[in-house]
């Protein structure tokens, strides 16, 4: 049995370095970074330094796909590639917005999650653009897969670990130890540790390790454990197409879910037994395919129904689109692994990717086929609103379907895209009125009595006008907040934690002595203003409230109040900073 050797350890580490030294010293500056930033204030990195770690996670997986790209071409020189990608990241950062709590604009950040996706669909393909062998291929997904779980282990291990000994050095030995240090620490592991761990065991010669190592306990497990949960994937789904046709119904959108899970199962199948499939002994591995995906074809009318049935409901969303991308996707992949003679499975994860990157930009990408078709859709219903006769009354579904779809349009910064359509930019004419009430100032405009709805005579909803920066001397501690009726507690600072109970807030300190500060007083106060518009006196939306340990104020950025079952107006949920002050 070999023993762990610290040379062995150093040596695999400076290997690591020297093939992804762009990789790791990306990794190790961002690590730092986070870091640093996180001793002055957690928050800032998901809040005002957000799009610098967004940044930092997407490009780690970019820039290992660009290192097994080069790594198939024998000639050097290939170095200006990671060089086009980092410029295309740092372009990327500058196209992220500035943090904003009130920004309900989504696109940013959905277009994030898709490029870190194609970027990690990349690694399952950049090492076979310009060369294929099936068994290198699977030899390359098993040492990925196994560099995974070794990284997860060390990574996961060590952290854990580090973790037990300072809390026992902290309550054996009554040293205080900062909470931050459990963050840095975490970050620490997860950015430099886990990434070098994984790096460190691929081999070099990809391309060229064709011995194929397949072991027992994998055919097992896909024999008794994946195979039998596909085929009750597939009773389940053929039992409901069975029920929907007996009934003469359109599926539920759910069925989609289900049937992307099952074809996710048999592509993971495919790939595991795909190398030795047609010289394996076993039936099931023989005839795993083509029958697999013979089943598939016809549910797959199962899925394009329950989309057909939303879209043409409620238009085309991103969510929508993304679901018509994977479908097709799905469709394609199962066509070519039935006619397919070749059988390159690299082309299934390039295919996705491709798609997933294309949908990013573009007239037909996501977002602008997902704002046209709720153009669309808006038109519908306005036109509607605008020729019915009777404007005493809209109906309820039709309201709250337009309330919907104004919401998602100046959310996603169209609303000057409604003048052709209502004459004016909605936001520009109503400044004050908060993007949820807008569609009915609209309605208004257009002759439409203004009718709070149930919903809205039992909720309230208030935001802080004003943006200027306030005073925090004489205070020890500031830390933005979020907390709801459900008893969430949001720990401000060591020995401090902060929680809502609808009628008070309860400041916990450090010696656990409560401070609690009733709201009923200052609910009533605000149930004396305008909710259509945001309040600019900061004074309205601030608590304080003082004992001999500690000085607390409140400021809201947001709240809620509804009626609770005593007929009583209470803070649903909240939002904004708390000031503390320890008294000596």
């Amino acid at each position: 049995m070999r023993l762990f050797s610290p040379s062995e350890f150093i040596i695999k580490a400076l290997a690591a370095f020297k093939r992804f030294p762009v990789t790791l010293i990306w990794v190790i500056l961002f690590t730092l970074l986070l870091i640093v930033l996180a001793e002055r204030d957690i928050d800032d990195i998901f809040e005002t330094y957000n799009n610098i770690s967004l940044t930092a996670i997407l490009g780690v997986s970019w820039l290992i796909g660009t290192q097994f790209y080069i790594e198939q071409f024998k000639r050097k020189g290939l170095w200006w590639i990671k060089v086009i990608i980092i410029l295309l990241l740092v372009a990327f950062y500058f196209t992220l917005p500035d943090y904003d709590l009130h920004n309900n604009n989504e696109t940013p950040y959905v277009r994030w999650f898709v490029l870190l996706i194609v970027g990690h669909l990349a690694l399952l393909f950049a090492p076979f653009i310009t060369v294929w062998h099936p068994k290198a291929y699977w030899n390359y997904l098993a040492d990925m897969l196994m560099a995974i779980a070794r990284s997860a282990l060390f990574s996961g291990v060590f952290y854990l670990g580090i973790v037990l000994a300072l809390l026992a050095i902290e309550y054996l030995f009554d040293v205080k130890i900062n909470g931050r240090r459990y963050f840095q620490l975490f970050l620490l592991c997860l950015g430099i540790i886990n990434t070098w761990v994984y790096l460190s065991d691929f081999p070099k010669e990809i391309q060229h390790n064709i011995h194929l190592h397949f072991h027992k306990a994998i055919e097992v497990f896909v024999k008794f454990i994946l195979i039998p949960l596909a085929a009750l994937y597939i009773t389940i789904l053929y039992a409901y197409a069975l029920k929907i046709c007996i009934q003469w119904e359109l599926p539920k959108g759910w069925v989609s879910y289900l049937i992307i899970a099952l074809a996710g199962l048999l592509f993971i199948i495919q790939f595991i037994i795909h190398p030795l499939k047609a010289t394996h002994t076993s039936r099931v591995f023989k005839n795993f395919q083509p029958l697999a995906y013979w089943l598939l074809l016809p549910l797959l009318i199962l899925f394009y129904a329950a989309i057909y049935k939303r879209v043409s409901d409620y238009g085309i969303t991103e969510p929508r689109y993304f679901l018509i991308l994977i479908a097709v996707f799905i469709t394609g992949a199962a066509l070519y692994l039935l006619f397919s003679r070749k059988q390159q499975l690299r082309f299934l994860p390039m295919a996705l990717a491709i798609m997933g990157l294309l949908s990013t930009f573009g007239f037909w990408g996501a977002f602008s086929v997902s704002k046209r078709s709720q153009m669309d859709e808006f038109e519908k219903i306005y036109t509607a609103f605008a020729k019915a006769e009777n404007k005493e009354n809209s109906d309820p579904e039709s309201n709250r379907r337009f309330s919907s779809i104004t919401r998602y349009l100046v959310e996603h910064d169209a609303a000057e895209d409604l003048k052709p359509i209502i004459g004016y930019n909605p936001v520009e004419k109503h400044t004050d009125v908060a993007t949820w009430k807008l569609s009915n100032y609209i309605l208004k405009d257009l002759g439409y009595k203004m009718t709070a709805s149930d919903i809205e005579k039992k909720r309230i909803h208030f935001n802080n006008a004003s943006s200027t920066a306030y005073n925090i001397r004489g205070y020890d501690w500031k830390q933005d907040f979020y907390f709801n009726l459900n008893g969430q507690s949001e720990y401000i600072e060591e020995g401090f934690s902060m929680m809502l109970n609808g009628k008070e807030i309860l400041i916990t300190t450090q010696d656990s002595t409560a401070l609690t500060i009733p709201t009923q007083a200052f609910i009533k106060q605000l149930e004396g203003e305008d909710i259509s518009k945001p309040i600019n006196a900061r004074e309205k939306l601030t608590l304080r409230k003082t004992n001999d340990l500690v000085d607390v104020k409140i400021i809201f950025n947001s709240i809620n109040l509804k009626v609770d079952v005593d007929d009583q107006r209470v803070i649903n949920y909240a939002s904004g900073s708390v000031l503390l002050k320890v008294k000596k």
